[in-house]
């Protein structure tokens, strides 16, 4: 090690270890502040300093990287994991959690839809970090469901881990006839939780696939009860935010069921949209949501990841 090396670890060192200011350390070594900053980013450079980020999720940074240019996002993050859709989306959670201890600020209101994703994001978050948080449900419930997972003890228990309110969308998420969902949108207190829902700074959802078996609309019981597999037959990929849309990302309906919950433009409007979801099985779901526009940051695990990649080939 020559001469300038060893004062790029002792100003390393002055700077990382003791705590020193740049203007401090040029004080003791006789030099600029700028030459303080260069010989920092040399150290930094030559391998002399080592910087490990400590995250409660590791990540694979190269495919983050990959998929975030692909697709044109504000961020991607992808979960270096590979397991089942539970393990894998808890994981998602987490990752989801860390972005919100970044994002949230005081007064914010943070908006929530329901399903086993949001579940893990919820679970993931570290009670008592913020004060003056507001929690909007922004889809009705699923009355048949799970009630472990569904939009109003989601947000009411997000709400509680946040010290913050919560607004509640007490009705059904599917309804059918229009006088009745003309009756229940216009009753004063359901809109005003829909017209909370519809000002968000911050929206959480994930993404429903019609193949999966514990998708959270299947558990529902409301494709028997609805019939939606009506949905299908007009070309639905996947259940978001309540809805159902094909795999441009545009919306599908059927004469006679009515949705109550956020309209897809304007969750798109959102001013940071959180989309997570898992599993390679799950790709096709998750590409109707980016082919609509409706994420600004996606958190996926690394087989979905490169699922979604080799669609852009």
């Amino acid at each position: 090690m020559n001469r300038n090396d060893k004062l790029m670890e002792y100003v390393a060192e002055l700077y990382y270890e003791r705590g020193l200011s740049q203007q401090e350390i040029g004080s003791i070594i006789g030099a600029s502040r700028p030459t303080v900053s260069r010989l920092i980013e040399d150290a930094k450079k030559q391998g002399i300093v080592k910087i490990i980020i400590e995250t409660s999720v590791s990540k694979n940074n190269k495919l983050s990287k990959r998929l975030r240019k692909a697709y044109d996002l504000q961020d991607a993050i992808v979960v270096d994991a590979a397991y089942d859709f539970d393990k894998s989306i808890d994981l998602c959670g987490k990752a989801a959690a860390d972005i919100l201890s970044a994002y949230l600020q005081p007064g914010m209101t943070l908006g929530v839809t329901w399903g086993r994703a949001v579940n893990a994001v919820v679970d993931a978050v570290e009670p008592g970090m913020f004060e003056d948080i507001n929690v909007a449900q922004m889809v009705g419930c699923m009355t048949m469901g799970n009630p472990a997972i569904d939009g109003f003890s989601t947000a009411q228990r997000l709400a509680r881990k946040l010290h913050g309110t919560y607004s509640s969308i007490n009705t059904p998420v599917f309804v059918k006839g229009k006088e009745i969902y003309n009756y229940l949108i216009n009753e004063p207190m359901i809109r005003d939780s829909l017209d909370k829902a519809s000002h968000v700074d911050i929206c959480i959802n994930g993404i429903g696939s019609f193949d999966d078996r514990k998708n959270s609309v299947r558990q529902s019981g409301y494709f028997d009860s609805y019939n939606v597999e009506s949905f299908l037959n007009k070309g639905a990929a996947a259940s978001f935010s309540g809805r159902f849309i094909d795999i441009r990302g545009e919306e599908v309906t059927c004469e006679d069921i009515y949705l109550i919950s956020t309209p897809l433009d304007v969750v798109k409007k959102v001013p940071l949209s959180i989309v997570l979801n898992a599993t390679a099985e799950k790709a096709e779901s998750t590409l109707a949501v980016l082919n609509g526009g409706y994420a600004d940051i996606l958190i996926v695990d690394e087989p979905l990841a490169l699922k979604l990649l080799e669609f852009k080939k």
